[in-house]
């Protein structure tokens, strides 16, 4: 009876140190060139920006947004999370936007470290990564954990 108390323990200790252990979830972040004027940045709003129905930030400034390339984990995460879209929505989306001529999708690109560069030299730039770039005097105007 006494070896009970003591499986008991050993298994909250187990699971409390394998929680700990666990992998954190990962997070997306919304980065902008530092000269952006806004400090922070709903999820409908990036939604927009990145559907390029907003096309320029407050003081004028023409937006630059810097898209994942199709196909990309964190690309499917971004959008299915921030605007609800799937990829085939997404695709569909833009079809129709380019065939009646009303925009183009952003820019894209192939990893977090090229969005990052990116973002830090081109002015009006806004693009998503999962950590911060080390260094960097990018603006952070959105963060989510993903699901």
């Amino acid at each position: 009876m006494k070896l009970i108390p003591h499986l008991f323990c050993a298994a909250s200790c187990w699971l409390a140190a394998a929680a700990l252990a666990a992998p954190k979830e990962p997070t997306l972040l919304l980065i902008a060139h530092k000269d952006v004027t806004l400090d922070k940045l709903s999820p409908e709003r990036a939604t927009q920006i990145f559907l390029r129905q907003q096309q320029s930030w407050p003081d004028g400034q023409a937006i630059q947004p810097i898209d994942l390339r199709e196909g990309h984990a964190l690309r499917r995460a971004f959008y299915e999370q921030l605007s609800g879209r799937s990829p085939g929505q997404l695709r569909a989306y833009w079809a129709r936007q380019s065939f009646t001529g009303m925009g183009l999708p952003p820019r894209q690109v192939e990893s977090d470290e090229e969005v990052a560069r990116l973002v830090q030299s081109t002015p009006g730039a806004i693009g998503y990564v999962t950590r911060k770039p080390a260094g960097s005097t990018v603006k952070v105007l959105l963060s989510a954990n993903l699901e």
